[in-house]
């Protein structure tokens, strides 16, 4: 019942075009059941009365019965079909929007094979609802209601006989349909990982050559696509195997009859056009039934398939306040901030308080693993403070919208973000609407004018997947512009310049500086300029302030800053 519930459920949008094809589907049984029908009268008059005039008519009424009933057919199948279609784009609309309010710590904890392969392979499997499920109970139910009267109405006891079948029918299709849900699930489950290897192959091609492992990912690729061929071979055996037992009840049910009713007719129980009558409407019967049992074997296949996308539908879209925050004058203050990561038990910040104000450029320096990147990213939201809170002029960020809050921030980090798009997409990303000449001048400011001109064809010209068409400097300016066009009045720079060569490293700089201007600026340094330059430097140490003060400040009284110094001057 509930999965019927959610069947109705998912369907409810598509039902004008669903009852349009229901009374397609009553008037394509009602056919089937006169054709049926016609049998006795048609047998009877020509070759027991002998009415060989009435053979004239008999083919070209069976033509236009059948003529007709295929365009009533074609009508409902096309109807249920673009229902299907349409459901699939919905879902998978509804999917990916949920995916972009997630927050950032769902991605942590599941791969990107299992994301897509629930909005493109579990998604298309809901087609399967109208073209196989709805349709078979809207089309072959109605039907085997009117084959079934009219197979009592000519031969009650032959009938019943029949009917004795059908449980056993049900009940072999019942078991074996969730022996098929089971495997398809874990078929699904294998898809995942495969489009997780190929997704990881196409992003990790120059790791792969450099250490000449295409063996090794070939040879990984072979052993995870030969188990997800185990298991959809598993699946499909047990449904085709449904279709066995359904096929040997209905050879079983057809025997039956011949034996029992050609009985009938020899001792003159009934007539020949009686006999040929049953034995169509039962034939007749067996057929839709079969189909039946096959929706149902699919039903169970899409059931997974529906677990899988409601597991993702129910995962928390972020958590967000109502009160918005339209600009930042005064400071940005973390007030007693600890922070845990979900499933682990030390703390990556513990007690943090620090005061960020307006126009300052503060560096974050500390060993690997001290904590920068999380009190960087806990300032536009992606994770909430386990304990205590960040404010920003006063107003509690858990508080914000955080729509209004992401506003106000601008990141450019050491792994850059960039889309299979154009240049000036891709700038134009940091703000809806931007014209041509403000992309322009974005463009300009952060230095990467210069090389855009040198493009093929400019700022139209397709940079590829995560812009690996580009350097690294050069899409690093690429994303400075597109900051530079966000114009926010904060900044977060994660190493953004930690990857560069030392060439690259100078333009991207004097960039960085335009896009810091008047900016209030945390920065994630590894480059002594950088730091330098800071008006406050924060040493943070196993998620701990240990010192905060300028560089001058600290050089002369921290031995932990003297040996991050030196460590960055050798860099």
């Amino acid at each position: 019942m509930n999965i019927l519930r959610k069947i109705v459920g998912l369907t409810r949008p598509y039902w004008p075009m669903v009852l349009a094809a229901i009374i397609l589907s009553f008037l394509v049984s009602g056919i089937t059941a006169a054709i049926a029908w016609a049998v006795k009268p048609a047998l009877d008059e020509i070759f027991a009365d002998r009415r060989y005039d009435v053979m004239k008519y008999f083919p070209a009424g069976i033509f236009v019965l059948f003529t007709i009933k295929g365009g009533l057919n074609f009508g409902q199948a096309y109807l249920m079909k673009a229902a299907g279609t349409r459901l699939v784009r919905d879902m998978r609309n509804k999917l990916y929007n949920h995916i972009l309010n997630l927050p950032i710590g769902y991605f942590n904890k599941e791969s990107s094979g299992v994301i897509i392969s629930r909005i493109m392979s579990d998604a298309e499997m809901l087609r399967g609802v109208m073209s196989d499920v709805v349709k078979a109970f809207v089309l072959e139910a109605p039907t085997i209601a009117f084959l079934l009267g009219l197979a009592f109405y000519r031969r009650w006891d032959l009938t019943l006989m029949i009917l004795g079948l059908m449980p056993f029918m049900a009940y072999s299709t019942r078991k074996l349909g969730k022996t098929v849900k089971k495997k398809r699930k874990e078929a699904q489950r294998r898809l995942s990982f495969l489009t997780q290897k190929v997704g990881e192959t196409i992003l990790g091609a120059r790791i792969i050559k450099v250490f000449n492992r295409e063996e090794t990912a070939a040879d990984n690729f072979r052993k995870e696509n030969r188990r997800y061929y185990r298991e959809l071979l598993r699946a499909e055996r047990y449904k085709e195997f449904t279709k066995l037992v359904i096929e040997i009840v209905t050879g079983l049910g057809i025997a039956v009859i011949l034996w029992y009713g050609g009985n009938m007719v020899i001792k003159g129980t009934i007539t020949t056009g009686d006999f040929a009558s049953i034995i169509v409407a039962v034939y007749m019967i067996f057929a839709p039934t079969r189909k039946l049992g096959e929706a149902y074997t699919a039903l169970q296949e899409i059931r997974a398939s529906i677990e899988r996308i409601d597991t993702l539908l129910g995962a928390a879209y972020e958590e967000s306040g109502s009160a918005r925050i339209d600009s930042f004058r005064g400071s940005l203050k973390f007030e007693d901030v600890s922070y845990v990561y979900p499933g682990r038990s030390a703390l990556a910040l513990k007690d943090v308080n620090l005061e960020i104000r307006h126009g300052e450029a503060v560096a974050l320096v500390g060993q690997s693993g001290a904590g920068k990147s999380t009190l960087a990213d806990l300032i536009p939201g992606f994770h909430k403070p386990s304990k205590g809170r960040i404010t920003i002029d006063g107003m509690d960020t858990n508080k914000a919208d955080l729509r209004s809050l992401r506003e106000l921030i601008g990141i450019v980090s050491q792994d850059i973000i960039l889309f299979n798009d154009t240049v000036s997409e891709n700038i134009a990303f940091g703000r809806a609407g931007a014209t041509d000449s403000e992309i322009l001048e974005a463009a300009k400011l952060s230095f990467a004018d210069e090389f855009i001109q040198e493009l093929p064809e400019k700022y139209d010209t397709v940079i590829g997947e995560k812009g690996l068409r580009l350097s690294g400097g050069q899409r690093q300016r690429i994303a400075i512009a597109r900051a530079i066009l966000k114009n926010p009045p904060i900044l977060i720079l994660d190493e953004a310049t930690s990857s560069l060569d030392s060439v690259s490293e100078a333009i991207v700089q004097k960039a960085l500086e335009k896009l810091m201007k008047g900016r209030t600026t945390i920065v994630i340094a590894h480059r002594l300029s950088t730091i330098r330059n800071a008006d406050r430097i924060v040493i943070l140490d196993k998620g701990r302030i240990a010192d905060i003060g300028t560089h001058e400040e600290l050089i002369s009284r921290s031995s932990t800053y003297m040996k991050l110094y030196n460590a960055f001057a050798h860099a």
